[in-house]
């Protein structure tokens, strides 16, 4: 009994040397859980947000807490992101959490709030910012509408067909930009279709029927990479275009000509960092979850959680986001309005002139 009392002293003791040689100067540690899709169809962008972490790590050494970050792969399961969460509170101890799945965000939300852990999700839907500790990171849709819209005019085009995946994040994005379409072009169709979907051909056909000036397209992979490849093998010329439509690929070859609208292209020197780091021409958002880690530190440093409205105020303050600048919307959500066209060519992003 005495001696593996004396291997248990010693596991322990090994274990707190570790987390000294972590945490030198014995700083207030702070745990931010991340929930993100490190398996199945969207682990490419997992493996972004691994990318951005590093590199938050590296531009957050000299702050007066120990950051420590708790990965968890939630994919776009409900009842596992539950599960993941609990653990999280309970078991981990978190003090924030953040993501960027819609359903996860809707599940997570609640318990955050009843918890008081401060959480960012970069996503549409709105139930992600319900209450005082809950905020969400997202460009102007609204904006994006518009531009979109003055884009298809100036070629006059009149008429569009609105597809979109039938998730909780393309639901929203729709619903916020069908008031611009609808004032400033003719909708000709306007039809959602199932997670998961394998065969557009029916749909491809119910496009061609409608025969509209260009196809508004909203899904994320790899429905995009195969409604894309369908619209090629069925012939259909019709021009695509959506918001932030490029970066829902892994495959920008496929997309060679197709034009969106998505916030500014982060700065060179991050995308030279990431792509240092291993990272490809698509970013896959990592710039989006660097700018929402760094602004929960900002949160953290700079005011605390006893007063949210300071929190989120410190975030947006001191955040140097490689996106662009960051502003507080009238309900508290943090809010980028720097907008520009961007289309492939040669199987690579440039921007276009407005």
């Amino acid at each position: 009994m005495k001696k593996l009392f004396l291997v248990l002293c010693m596991a322990l003791s090994l274990v707190a040397c570790d987390r000294s040689k972590e945490n030198p100067q014995n700083k207030p540690v702070v745990k931010i859980g991340i929930m993100l899709p490190l398996s199945g169809d969207m682990a490419s962008y997992g493996d972004a947000t691994k990318r951005a972490i590093e590199m938050v790590k590296e531009d957050i050494k000299n702050t007066k807490n120990h950051y420590e970050f708790v990965l968890e792969d939630s994919g776009t399961d409900t009842a596992k992101a539950a599960t993941i969460i609990r653990k999280l509170v309970f078991t981990d101890k978190i003090n924030a959490v953040m993501g960027y799945i819609s359903s996860t965000a809707m599940v997570v939300a609640p318990i955050a709030e009843e918890n008081k852990i401060p959480s960012f999700w970069f996503v549409s839907a709105p139930e992600a910012s319900i209450g005082a500790y809950n905020f969400r990171l997202y460009p102007d849709l609204v904006t994006g509408a518009e531009m979109i819209s003055k884009k298809i005019k100036s070629e006059k085009k009149k008429s569009i067909a609105i597809i979109y995946q039938n998730i909780p994040s393309m639901n929203y994005m729709v619903a916020d930009m069908l008031p611009v379409y609808t004032q400033e072009l003719k909708i000709v169709m306007n039809e959602n279709f199932i997670p998961d979907e394998k065969n557009f051909f029916a749909l491809i056909q119910k496009i061609k029927s409608a025969n509209p000036d260009y196809i508004v397209f909203e899904a994320t992979p790899p429905e995009t990479d195969i409604f894309f490849k369908q619209l090629r093998e069925n012939k259909v010329n019709i021009p695509v275009t959506g918001f932030q439509l490029l970066g829902m690929t892994s495959n920008l070859e496929m997309l060679d000509g197709v034009w969106d609208v998505d916030t500014a292209q982060s700065n060179p020197e991050f995308i030279t960092r990431y792509k240092q780091m291993g990272g490809t021409d698509n970013l896959f958002y990592a710039d989006y979850v660097y700018t929402m880690l760094m602004a929960l530190v900002n949160g953290f440093e700079n005011a605390g959680t006893d007063n949210m409205d300071e929190f989120i105020a410190a975030a947006a303050a001191k955040t140097e986001s490689p996106i662009g600048k960051l502003e507080v919307s009238t309900d508290k959500d943090l809010v980028i309005h720097n907008h520009i066209y961007q289309h492939i060519v040669n199987g690579k992003k440039e921007i276009m002139e407005k």
